[in-house]
Formats: C-alpha cells, structure tokens, sequence
C-alpha cells in the first residue's frame, strides 16, 4: 500500500525553492456591504473570486493577536489608510458596525503577487466599538472586536433559566420546565 501527500500550491512553491508572500487582509460584514481591505496596493482577487481593495503604501492593519490567547482577548483593530469611498462607507455605517463580524484572513501569492490558495481564515470576531478618526490627512477606522469563540457574553451553565434563555433566543424551549437555577457539579 503506498501513501501519498498532497500539499497546498504555497507549500509546493516553497518546497520548489520559491518565493511565497504573505498579507494580512479584513473583511468586515457591515450591513449594507462586505469591506474586504488587505495590506497592499491595489486590488486583488483570491482564488475563491473576492475582490479585497489595498490599503496601499501608508495603509496598515494593526492590533491583530494569533494564537491561544487571540481566542479569547478583545482584539483593537486600527486600519489606516483608507481613501474617501472606504472612509464614507464607513462613516455611513459606524453607528451600525456593532454586533457585525470582522474576520482576518492571510492571503498567501507567488513571486509575482498572484494568489495562491485560498485565503486562510485566522480569526473571527464581532464588533463591539468602531470609530473613524481623520489624522494626518489620513483616515483610520479603530475597531474593537470580541472573537467568535470567546464565551464571556454567555452565563455560566449554572446560571441557565427559561427566563434567561427566553431573553436571548426567544421561543426556544429548551428550558421551558426548568423553573429554578439549577447546580450543577461535574465528577472529578
């Protein structure tokens, strides 16, 4: 029986001796549109077929944890460099950003900047607070995001009620006969 290892066109190009560059890219689901900004200029197509818009020479995407603790931190997101359709977009969505979700991504391409493989998600997180700022003739939007996976915004499981998950998700009945707060140990 034999085994073969199939690796992705970034790998394969390294493996080859090649070059492959990295940018770190955001992609915010705000309520009229999806932004999708990398660092870099100009505009770029991915493989799967979005359309992510370069920050440019002075932008710059900042803030950004990875690993274990980017899990469950609140991440500051600061991106500058935003030209006036992106900072008008922004400013006519501000006060709508909370609750949306910003994700960053790793866009990988070959010598020549052309992409290779897909984006690679790294983090997901909802928006808490936005601000865009006007500096040094520069627009900055700064965002404040909690990741997806972090728990803080959900009760302990000893503190579920119907009450409590009525607020939440109304009509769901899960707990519709639980009438107290109920303990609960593990065995350890």
């Amino acid at each position: 029986m034999s085994a073969s290892l199939i690796f992705t066109d970034a790998a394969q190009l390294l493996l080859a001796g090649q070059i492959v560059n990295m940018a770190v890219a955001v992609e915010l689901e705000l309520l009229n549109e999806t932004l999708r900004l990398w660092r870099g200029q100009g505009g770029v197509t991915t493989n799967d077929g979005r359309e992510w818009e370069g920050l440019g020479a002075f932008g710059d995407i900042s803030g950004l944890n990875f690993g274990y603790e980017a899990a469950t931190d609140f991440v500051t997101m600061t991106l500058s460099g935003l030209n006036n359709e992106l900072a008008q977009a922004a400013r006519d969505q501000e006060s709508q950003m909370r609750g949306r979700t910003a994700s960053v991504y790793v866009l990988l391409s070959d010598s020549d900047w052309r992409p290779v493989d897909m984006p690679y998600l790294c983090q997901m997180a909802i928006i808490d607070r936005a601000a865009l700022k006007y500096s040094d003739d520069t627009y900055i939007l700064e965002l404040t995001a909690e990741p997806l996976f972090a728990s803080k915004h959900l009760p302990t499981l000893n503190l579920v009620t119907d009450a409590d998950q009525q607020a939440r998700h109304p009509g769901d009945k899960i707990f519709k006969r639980v009438g107290f707060t109920h303990t609960i140990f593990w065995s350890q």
